[in-house]
């Protein structure tokens, strides 16, 4: 279990997720590219990094047995390109949490930095969690 890792129940509106920093390697562009099939320009594909954002914060969280997580939808904004091999920085916070039933949506607010602290990317995820 990741160092930071919190319960299910401690994620409410307001929670701030560890910064999650990581290279942009060519190695890891080029399987994102693979996955999803499409031809490389030295420049990182946007929801490659919105990806691994949520990838980070997921495994912040040790969800309860039975539990199963779904990206269910985003809505990012791309601020600026960002070259194969550059380091980013991702901040999440919690900005709304709903439950029915066996279903929570949660909502996050992601804002992703380059090296310089430049805001390349920023704008929401929508994950639901089901048992």
């Amino acid at each position: 279990m990741p160092e930071h890792a919190i319960s299910y129940e401690e994620l409410i509106p307001g929670y701030r997720f560890p910064p999650a920093t990581y290279e942009l390697s060519e190695s890891l562009v080029s399987k994102y590219r693979k996955a999803v099939d499409c031809a490389g320009d030295g420049f990182v594909p946007p929801l490659a990094m919105t990806a691994l954002a949520i990838a980070a914060m997921a495994q912040s969280i040790p969800l309860p047995p039975g539990i199963a997580a779904i990206h269910a939808s985003q809505d990012v904004e791309f601020l600026a390109q960002v070259p194969v091999g550059a380091t980013v920085e991702c901040h999440m916070v919690v900005a709304q949490k709903i439950a029915r039933g066996k279903m929570t949506m949660m909502v996050v607010e992601l804002e992703v930095l380059d090296q310089g602290r430049r805001r390349v990317q920023a704008g929401k995820a929508t994950v639901a969690m089901l048992s």
